[in-house]
């Protein structure tokens, strides 16, 4: 019995790389990611993984979800998949696609501390012993209150 040899891809194919390397990629997708007004009302965190492949021209081909989060940025997952542009492979002649798999972050500012200031009127009474009228004086004071959420 033969045993079959798994087919592998030789060293001296160049795989499709995005310009700049994985520092670049990581920008593109920061600064294009529009977050999903429904997930950002509801605050919907988390990370989405998109498998896609490239072919030796560059160009994204089946993107498709792998780990989902929400309908609304898987969707925005795919967009910014799609939009991914690769440099090309130079083979000589050889056809090539590469598997590739992306982390998307979505993930939302942490809400800013908002400060609440209560205060309440008390009336205070204050007697002199010495004031011998039936007149006294009312003397309103404030307290406030100041409590991070």
């Amino acid at each position: 019995m033969k045993e079959e040899k798994k087919r592998k891809t030789p060293n001296f194919l160049e795989k499709p790389l995005y310009p700049g390397g994985a520092k670049a990629l990581r920008e593109f997708v920061s600064s294009h990611l529009q977050y999903p007004q429904d997930a950002m009302e509801q605050r919907i965190e988390g990370v989405v993984t998109v498998a896609y492949q490239v072919n030796d021209d560059g160009l994204v081909e089946n993107p498709t979800v792998v780990k989902s989060l929400c309908p609304s940025c898987d969707e925005e997952a795919l967009r910014l998949v799609r939009m991914l542009r690769y440099d090309k492979a130079r083979n000589r002649g050889i056809r090539l696609k590469v598997n590739t798999k992306l982390n998307i972050n979505f993930h939302l500012a942490p809400k800013p501390a908002q400060r609440t200031i209560s205060y309440t009127l008390q009336p205070s009474v204050k007697k002199k012993k010495e004031e011998t009228s039936s007149k006294a004086s009312q003397q309103y004071g404030y307290t406030i209150t100041v409590r991070k959420n």
